[in-house]
């Protein structure tokens, strides 16, 4: 399943993107967002290109339909992988559940817009489970809609620090 979103800030991408490609930035964020176990698996940043993957647990705080409960847990250990391309503003996500038979990932486009920035975003989560492969990716993609607002505002609050 593909769905497209968008976040918006008062900052030219240059700001955004300087954020986007801080290490402080990810684990403030996490934190703020009330993950916990926050560890830092990897990170690169060299030139024109930045990269970060993260691990971390949360509780889904959903009520997920009962034919996923089986595969979804309530807490999930969430390894997270974001790359940048600092000079084209493109980007990749990379989303793993420990356990949950789903692939989640997000192709980014950071745009300059009137005197702000769009990151534009194009999500696709993929689940082989035969039969209802179809469902549990619907049910991945509205737990991803629902955090989207609480993750942006996040984000724009510690984006007033750069």
């Amino acid at each position: 399943m593909e769905f497209d979103d968008e976040h918006t800030f008062d900052k030219p991408a240059a700001a955004v993107m300087k954020m986007f490609s801080d290490r402080a930035y990810f684990e403030r964020k996490c934190k703020e967002l009330g993950f916990t176990e926050i560890e830092v698996l990897e990170h690169e940043s060299s030139g024109a290109k930045f990269r970060i993957k993260l691990r971390y647990t949360t509780k889904s705080g959903e009520q997920f339909p009962d034919f996923a409960r089986k595969f979804l847990p309530q807490v999930a250990v969430v390894t997270q992988q974001d790359t940048w391309d600092l000079q084209r503003m493109t980007g990749r996500l990379e989303v793993e559940i420990k356990g949950a038979p789903v692939k989640v990932a997000c192709d980014m486009a950071l745009k300059d817009r009137g005197a702000g920035s769009a990151n534009e975003l194009k999500w696709t989560v993929t689940s082989g489970i035969p039969l209802l492969g179809g469902k549990l990716e619907q049910v991945i993609a509205d737990v991803i809609r629902s955090k989207a607002a609480n993750d942006v505002a996040t984000t724009r609050r510690i984006l007033q620090d750069y």
